[in-house]
């Protein structure tokens, strides 16, 4: 049974991010990669990014907040919006987005879609379809940030591009955006079970059940939620035990270390200083595993990035770190051990590691 996923969306707008009803009365709600980072500590599966008035305005997607975001978060996140061509594609992956969403460019020019999943690979080509049902009954896809009717029935459109290459389809009911009043069911499940890759739900969160509903009766891979998540109704965590507790697969949210950042490789940076001569040994890596050792025995564990394996200080030389205290600074994103070094810190034999100095101002 594959995972399902709990995906918190950020629509951008002017770099912020913003939430309205019916993709109009837009409001701001923050910045957006303190809203990732926050995510990523909270145990979101992924992220989406949508910068919903690009294709509207002219303009590219935010590689600048894609690159931000890559230093902030460890999991997966999804950038959308203005990407009309394969060097924009590019540009966004190279920036640290794992995979691009097309709407508009993708509708108007289906041969991109095939290029993208050729160069790129099928999963990391997202195809966004925003619709809503019309007078004649079925679902209509639209394009401009949910502006043009195209006369398109979405499911044919879902069919199309996941024959072009496409890994994933987000699905977003304009009838449900920003009303809560739930997933469009008949939309999401017509979607889901006309093809055979992942399908995204977005569009009406106002409930945990709503999630449940979307997911289970939907037959979504994945479930969309922005206003719920933003303003705090209640967290990916909550949702997750929701889930599990009704026999949903999602990935359990354990909250080891939630206020600490480790980067995109799930590491972070260690600092140990002795403690009695105040004296700064060493830096080394550290990932949660490594973590949790030192703080379970008292003794620095650390990662070796060269062996990609955790070891403990002084294990073949004797010169072990006692650890008295750890720290972390004010951004979380760094550790300081304060230990009691036995022997030398260095592999060199020194006891220090930083015994290089620099000279200010005489470029030495």
């Amino acid at each position: 049974m594959s995972m399902k996923k709990i995906i918190p969306c950020l629509d951008i707008k002017m770099g912020r991010v913003v939430k309205g009803t019916n993709f109009v009365n837009l409001r701001d709600a923050g910045d957006p990669v303190e809203f990732a980072a926050y995510y990523d500590r909270s145990g979101a599966d992924e992220l989406v990014f949508l910068d919903i008035t690009a294709s509207v305005e002219g303009r590219k997607c935010m590689v600048e907040v894609a690159r931000r975001t890559a230093k902030a978060v460890s999991i997966p996140f999804i950038v959308g919006g203005g990407l009309s061509s394969v060097e924009d594609i590019s540009e966004i992956l190279s920036a640290g987005a794992d995979k691009a969403s097309l709407n508009t460019a993708a509708f108007n020019n289906p041969a991109l879609v095939r290029e993208a999943a050729q160069r790129f690979g099928s999963p990391s080509i997202v195809v966004a379809i925003d619709a809503k049902k019309n007078e004649e009954g079925f679902f209509e896809v639209y394009t401009h940030g949910g502006l043009r009717a195209t006369g398109k029935d979405a499911v044919l459109w879902a069919k199309e591009a996941a024959a072009l290459g496409a890994g994933e389809i987000l699905v977003t009911s304009m009838d449900r955006d920003g009303v809560k009043n739930g997933y469009d069911i008949e939309l999401t499940a017509a979607i889901a079970q006309s093809v055979d890759i992942p399908v995204i739900a977005s569009g009406g969160v106002g409930s945990m059940e709503h999630i449940y509903e979307g997911l289970t009766a939907g037959r979504a891979a994945g479930a969309l939620a922005a206003s719920v998540f933003h303003f705090q109704e209640f967290s990916v965590a909550e949702v997750k035990d929701y889930l599990l507790e009704r026999g949903v697969a999602v990935r359990p949210f354990i909250p080891a270390f939630p206020r600490l950042q480790f980067g995109r490789d799930r590491l972070i940076p260690a600092i140990a200083q002795d403690a009695e001569s105040k004296t700064v040994l060493m830096m080394a890596w550290m990932n949660e595993e490594a973590l949790k050792l030192t703080l379970e025995t008292g003794y620095a564990h650390y990662f070796s990035r060269a062996r990609a394996r955790i070891w403990k200080k002084g294990e073949t030389s004797g010169h072990v770190q006692k650890v008295r205290e750890v720290f972390h600074d004010c951004d979380a994103d760094t550790l300081l051990l304060i230990v009691e070094q036995s022997g030398a810190a260095c592999h060199e034999g020194s006891f220090s590691c930083f015994t290089y100095p620099l000279r200010p101002g005489t470029g030495e």
